[in-house]
């Protein structure tokens, strides 16, 4: 009997978090900032290796992001790794509705926010990327 009140709790809080950040989300604010580098009218631009990086057709346009992050600390981190190599990057804020993928990358960020070394920012976007693509793209 303890353990079915137990899972019922669980339940209705995650329920009610659940809820709450939904409602947060309809009022339009961000929570969560991409990182640009570049736009293309092609998914497999010529003589350009997008397979590290995010590829999203946006408005006929295939825009390519090099990180994602909730923090701009890290958004900023992350751009000056880009801009460090001459690749210009944007921090775009957007809102992403998923909620398993957005308490993995509270969890990342943690680990952004950590780390300065050039190798490990690139190390930590890759398998973000990688989290988006697996968690979020299935739901599209």
């Amino acid at each position: 009997m303890f353990v079915l009140g137990a899972i019922l709790l669980g339940f209705v809080s995650a329920e009610v978090l659940y809820t709450e950040y939904k409602n947060n989300l309809d009022d339009s604010e961000y929570n969560a900032y991409l990182i640009q580098i570049g736009s293309f009218s092609d998914k497999d631009p010529e003589n350009i290796d997008t397979s590290n990086y995010l590829v999203l057709k946006e408005d006929g346009i295939y825009n390519v992001y090099a990180g994602i992050t909730t923090k701009l600390a890290n958004a900023s981190k992350i751009k000056e790794v880009y801009a460090s190599e001459e690749i210009e990057g944007v921090i775009k804020p957007v809102v992403i509705d998923n909620v398993e993928f957005m308490s993995n990358l509270e969890q990342f960020d943690i680990l952004l926010s950590e780390v300065d070394s050039k190798e490990n920012i690139k190390s930590i976007n890759d398998a973000i990327i990688s989290e988006y693509e697996e968690i979020v793209l299935r739901d599209k």
